[in-house]
């Protein structure tokens, strides 16, 4: 089983790694050049998810769980692509570099895609933890509101920067630092525990 993981680490994905335009052809099909660049991109974060794992198991003082980073992984790989198609749509509809466009980019990319990841993330890894529907759903709605306001504070001022400072052959390298550090943190929400049922009626006896 651990072999198993082990070889699944290396195929998966990113939030938030693709600002480069794709090339299309005329006829609309995605050129090899994009195809590989969406491998290219989602390969890196599938790195970048298992490293922020192993890297906060780390923190923990734990041995390394594969299957935990598997999990971390997998959802990586789904999450890439809508990430790569998602940033391409973004520079195609806005490719001016101006300031009312940085933050055109900036509120849709917080409002729309943001809430959609974070939601897939913690549905997607419950999901494969063996929970049900509704121990899926109770740990997306307490965990979410803290992780989307931290998201708030990081990603937009990281995506200005982005937007405005750098030009398109640096963004993903950029963003796989930003990511990186991203993922330690998400590997630390999603594995907070929540608080029992008994612990919650215990502290309210105490208030």
């Amino acid at each position: 089983m651990q072999a198993l993981v082990s070889q699944g680490i290396v195929r998966f994905g990113i939030n938030r790694l693709q600002y480069l335009r794709l090339r299309l052809k005329p006829s609309g099909i995605i050129s090899n050049s994009s195809t590989r660049l969406l491998l290219i991109n989602t390969g890196t974060c599938c790195v970048l998810y298992s490293m922020g794992d192993i890297c906060r198991q780390k923190f923990e003082g734990h041995n390394n769980d594969w299957a935990r980073t598997g999990r971390m992984a997998i959802l990586g790989t789904c999450l890439a692509p809508l990430d790569h198609f998602w940033y391409t749509a973004l520079e195609r509809i806005l490719p001016a570099v101006t300031a009312r466009t940085v933050v055109k980019k900036v509120l849709l990319d917080q409002i729309v895609m943001a809430p959609i990841c974070c939601s897939v993330f913690f549905i997607g890894m419950s999901a494969m933890e063996g929970h049900n529907k509704k121990e899926c759903v109770d740990e997306l709605k307490a965990k979410f509101w803290p992780t989307y306001k931290m998201d708030w504070q990081v990603w937009p001022a990281a995506q200005i920067f982005n937007f405005i400072f750098l030009p398109p052959q640096y963004r993903v390298t950029y963003v796989a630092g930003v990511t990186f550090l991203w993922t330690v943190y998400l590997s630390y929400m999603k594995h907070k525990k929540l608080p029992s049922q008994e612990d919650i009626r215990n502290n309210s006896i105490v208030l």
